[in-house]
């Protein structure tokens, strides 16, 4: 469990509102594997307790740990990958209410990792949900920056 600060602990007792019908996928996209230390992840932590506190279910997904083709399809093995770990993540998106994209600035930017999943994002953009509508009708997304630049604007901006 993250410890929160005593002002986030207050308002989350004070929230009168109920989420538990919610929930959300974290997609972190940090450039270190696991288990190495992740400052998105820390951040991360902090958002995805709130979230819990207030009765979202969260998952989180970090991204560099999975084997993710490169592509705009929504299964690069049907393209000539041997190997695509996308197909699973979405499905963890596409059954999430929200949606929160963590990257860390690099060079002024948003992570490669960051770039990489917003492509595969793109690329079921185009399917449909049981009513006919785009699969991300309804839905929330969001990001989450760290860094030690400037450029935090340009990378959320970016990204969302």
């Amino acid at each position: 469990m993250t410890t929160l600060t005593p002002k986030l602990e207050e308002l989350c007792q004070q929230s009168r509102w109920q989420f538990s019908d919610l929930n959300a996928v974290f997609i972190n996209c940090t450039l270190k594997r696991s288990p190495e230390r992740s400052h998105t992840q820390g951040l991360a932590d902090i958002s995805m307790e709130i979230m819990r506190r207030q009765g979202v279910t969260v998952d989180v997904v970090r991204a560099i740990d999975h084997d993710i083709a490169t592509g705009v399809w929504p299964d690069m093995t049907e393209h000539g990958w041997d190997r695509d770990d996308w197909p699973a993540i979405f499905e963890k998106v596409k059954a999430a209410h929200i949606l929160v994209l963590c990257t860390p600035i690099w060079l002024g930017e948003k992570s490669s990792v960051c770039t990489q999943i917003v492509e595969r994002l793109y690329g079921n953009s185009h399917l449909l949900n049981e009513q006919g509508q785009y699969a991300y009708y309804g839905r929330v997304g969001g990001c989450l920056v760290t860094g030690n630049e400037d450029g935090v604007k340009h990378c959320a901006m970016n990204v969302l």
